[in-house]
């Protein structure tokens, strides 16, 4: 059996000193493959890097360049909020660059990922949102920070860090809704099948920071945010919530969306109170704010894609816009894999898989590689990694316990199945996990998957279908193999949405 429990600290380090004991299809080696991609992929985005890469300060002339742009600090006082599962190496960093320039700051971070390094004493982190859920010690530090943003001066420069976790680890309900309401109300929605857009459009609507409000109490202060993307798109307004972005959401885009899941009559008053309110008509001081981009989803698929060629397969990066249901994205990507496998054998011409790809329900997918000859040449003679990213969502059936990479794993696998047939000349590996480390309320940031799992999960009297239909994919994981195809990081303190790879090979 191939025994591999991945921890970030090793992971960090080297693959291969692990202990491998491989007992079924999925091979050693693409196994240990699987793990090196993602990894590059979750290293491009490390957040020290990306605010190297970004932002530099000359001390002399006390002149800031973020992404080429200019702000002089003579005379100002620099503060600091962040907010997010890797904004603390991207505020870390950011003290080393400033010295001590930064007079004060207050950063939000995941629950158990503090460091105890401290670089300028006005600097506080402050842990929250254990499992990514907003509680009280998340809620109190958006108190500080609405506190602290709120005594700011024309003298001022704010810079404002944000990433994805945003939006748990800064939750400040407008009041009269209590925490618990409104964490009620996001979770009965991401039950139902909202995505992130929805979700943040709601969290929007009835928050105190969210929606532009953290840049508006911060007037007369010039306020600057470096991003790090976790939602398709890049879409500034929905990253965090958007606090230090314009709102131009529907007033009524809220109630609606709550309604279109059925959940509207349910809802407390103190929610439908401040639905049915009129929008604050204070103008947003786009001329006082600045939003820079420095990280996403497509740069870490890429650089998965360089380390694939580099393991010596043929990469194709796909897509990094994959929105949708787990259900249809498992069914797609089976789909696309067998449309792959098609090209391969020569049963399927360039027009016809083009064609046919294009049909596919995968957001943003390409086939631009086909009309280079070389690709096309090496799809005959070597293992095909399909690189793709996005978000997905899933519908919770039951009361197990799970996340969206671990159960697209599972859902695959078990789809695949139905048809291996149909996949004879070809093993088939999958692995998707979150770029965070942590899949849903577990320990997990992903799974594998492959195409002999369910008949190998049979032979132990495993029945897949009963953690599929209770939402249960951890504990089929931490029970098959004894949890060897779980991909457990622990927190990577970056998040750029999930990674998804195909593995195609030849069977030999």
């Amino acid at each position: 059996m191939f025994c591999y429990r991945i921890q970030f600290s090793v992971l960090w380090r080297t693959i291969h000193s692990h202990k491998f004991c491989f007992s079924y299809t999925m091979s050693k080696a693409t196994f240990s493959d699987l793990v090196q991609i993602f990894r590059s992929g979750v290293l491009v985005v490390q957040p020290d890097k990306l605010i190297r890469n970004s932002v530099n300060y000359n001390a002399t002339t006390e002149k800031l360049i973020i992404a080429g742009d200019s702000y002089n600090l003579q005379n100002k006082d620099v503060f600091l909020v962040g907010t997010g599962k890797a904004v603390q190496n991207m505020a870390k960093e950011l003290e080393k660059i400033l010295g001590g320039k930064i007079k004060h700051g207050i950063v939000s971070i995941p629950d158990g990922s503090k460091s105890e390094t401290v670089i300028n004493k006005y600097v506080r982190y402050s842990e929250g949102a254990k499992n990514n859920l907003p509680d009280k010690n998340a809620e109190a530090t958006a108190i500080k920070v609405k506190k602290l943003v709120s005594s700011l001066t024309s003298n001022d420069l704010l810079i404002v860090l944000i990433s994805g976790g945003g939006s748990s680890l800064l939750p400040l309900p407008r009041e009269p809704i209590t925490l618990e309401e409104k964490c009620g109300l996001v979770k009965k929605l991401a039950n139902a099948g909202a995505d992130i857009v929805e979700l943040n459009t709601v969290r929007k609507r009835i928050s105190e920071l969210k929606g532009g409000q953290l840049a508006m109490r911060a007037q007369p202060a010039q306020v600057v945010s470096l991003i790090l993307s976790d939602i398709v798109g890049d879409p500034l307004d929905l990253i965090a919530s958007g606090p230090t972005t314009e709102n131009n959401d529907d007033p009524n885009a809220a109630a609606d969306i709550i309604k279109k899941y059925n959940l509207y009559e349910q809802l407390p008053l103190s929610v439908k109170t401040i639905l049915n309110e009129l929008n604050d008509s204070k103008e947003f001081p786009k001329d006082k704010v600045n939003n820079y981009i420095i990280g996403s989803n497509k740069v870490s698929i890429h650089e998965a894609a360089n380390q694939a060629e580099k393991l010596g397969y043929l990469p194709i990066c796909l897509s990094h816009q994959v929105i949708g249901n787990i259900e249809i994205v498992a069914q797609e990507y089976v789909k696309l894999a067998e449309l792959f496998c098609k090209l391969i054998e020569g049963t399927l011409n360039k027009e016809e898989f083009k064609s046919s790809i294009d049909s596919l329900n995968i957001p943003g997918i390409s086939t631009n590689f086909i009309e280079d000859d070389k690709v096309m040449d090496l799809l005959k003679h070597k293992d095909v990694c399909l690189v793709l990213g996005g978000e997905i969502t899933v519908e919770v059936k039951g009361k197990g316990k799970g996340g969206r990479n671990q159960q697209l794993s599972l859902e695959f696998s078990n789809i695949i199945h139905k048809i291996k047939g149909r996949f004879s000349h070809f093993e088939v590996d999958f692995l998707s996990a979150g770029t965070d480390g942590i899949d849903g309320p577990t320990d997990a940031a992903g799974a594998m998957g492959y195409l002999d799992l369910v008949s190998e999960s049979k032979e132990v009297n495993i029945d897949i279908n009963d953690y599929l239909n209770n939402s249960d994919s951890y504990n089929f994981y931490k029970r098959f193999k004894n949890g060897e195809l779980h991909v457990f990081t622990g927190h990577t303190n970056t998040n750029v949405m999930d990674i998804h790879l195909i593995v195609i090979r030849k069977k030999k």
